[in-house]
């Protein structure tokens, strides 16, 4: 081989090996797994988006009580509809009228949520319930209200 042929075959391979030296910790990182959080199911999820829709409610925040509810909520018992924007007009008059809710006994089996609850209007005891209402909470939105209020 002549020297010619060996000096260019050296210039290659030196130029190979520092761009494998400069890029070789790029390379590394290129095939090193990226660390994923692990999800975990929180078996008070639903529990804890059904306190804070009462919580902000009981506030008189409908905009915040509204973040926690599906676009297509159903409600039945003493309300039968459907939709986001009617559970909104329904909360607001309820709200307009002095009406607030208080819940306690919170219990949860997966995604379905019972409480107990007590509705004040003006500040002033109205009537309650034992464990009779029920929120069904599915990705982290109200889907479902069997509500007992009236």
């Amino acid at each position: 081989m002549n020297i010619k042929a060996i000096f260019l075959i050296m210039i290659i391979l030196a130029q190979v090996l520092v761009a494998c030296g400069s890029t070789g910790s790029s390379a590394a990182a290129a095939y090193t797994p990226t660390p994923m959080a692990t999800p975990t199911m929180d078996p008070l999820h639903a529990a804890k988006i059904v306190q804070a829709f009462w919580d902000a409610l009981e506030g008189k925040d409908l905009e915040t009580a509204m973040v926690y509810v599906a676009d297509d909520v159903s409600c039945t018992g003493f309300c039968y509809f459907q939709g986001k924007e009617t559970l909104r007009s329904y909360l607001q008059g309820y709200l307009d009228a002095g009406f607030t809710t208080k819940i306690s006994d919170i219990r949860n089996v997966g995604s379905i949520v019972t409480y107990s609850w007590a509705v004040y209007r003006n500040g002033n005891f109205v009537r309650g319930g034992d464990n009779d209402e029920i929120m069904h909470v599915k990705y982290g939105k109200i889907v479902y209200w069997e509500n007992q209020h009236h």
